[in-house]
């Protein structure tokens, strides 16, 4: 099986379950699944980046904020569009990296990283404008709806560094091997626990 096609059907299994969890189960139990996820991190993947002084800003704060919103009515929509922003964005970016990368975007943290593949994932998470949260922004002003997404679009990318500089001065490729194709849990999640701050705090401002 290719790189590729386990990395489709591992994502898409992934987001069957979030799916699953988070529209047809109560919300406690959507909280508890990420706060499962969450203690997959931290027992079998963070102890292999060695960096144990970070743990309570990272992971465990953007987790916490994620369990917080799923919990508060008013907020829980957000959840839905942080996960669907950050996802596209992967996906959007791996897509046309995959596809049409040629220019290296930070070739001595993720060399296989390109500027096209920002490109399509700037691209692929402007449909989140559709969610009701940004949609109702975009019907008052669509140049703010933009620069939300735009916005989130930097801290996905930037998430995804982060952990790959982590990665790097471990000396390790994956952070696990539990998402054939994606590695480990916060191989999948490393975007979502920076666009998750990122847009609670635009939203708790605007």
């Amino acid at each position: 099986m290719s790189s590729l096609l386990m990395r489709t059907c591992s994502g898409l299994l992934l987001i069957a379950l979030l799916g699953y969890s988070f529209f047809f189960l109560p919300p406690v139990l959507f909280s508890l699944f990420l706060l499962s996820i969450l203690g997959a991190i931290l027992i079998f993947e963070w102890p292999r980046l060695g960096t144990t002084k970070l743990t309570p800003w990272y992971p465990i704060f953007p987790f916490l904020l994620l369990i917080l919103a799923n919990q508060t009515t008013s907020q829980r929509s957000l959840v839905l569009v942080i996960f669907v922003l950050a996802m596209s964005f992967d996906t959007g970016a791996y897509i046309f990296g995959s596809l049409f990368g040629k220019h290296k975007l930070a070739p001595r943290i993720s060399p296989k990283k390109t500027w096209e593949g920002v490109l399509g994932g700037i691209a692929l998470s402007l449909l989140t404008l559709m969610l009701p949260p940004l949609y109702m922004i975009s019907l008052q002003s669509r140049l703010k709806a933009l620069i939300i997404v735009l916005i989130c679009d930097i801290a996905a990318l930037i998430g995804d560094l982060f952990v790959s500089i982590l990665k790097r001065k471990s000396g390790i490729k994956d952070c696990g091997a539990v998402l054939p194709g994606h590695g480990g849990f916060l191989d999948r999640f490393d975007s979502i626990l920076f666009v998750a701050p990122t847009l609670l705090a635009i939203f708790a401002i605007i």
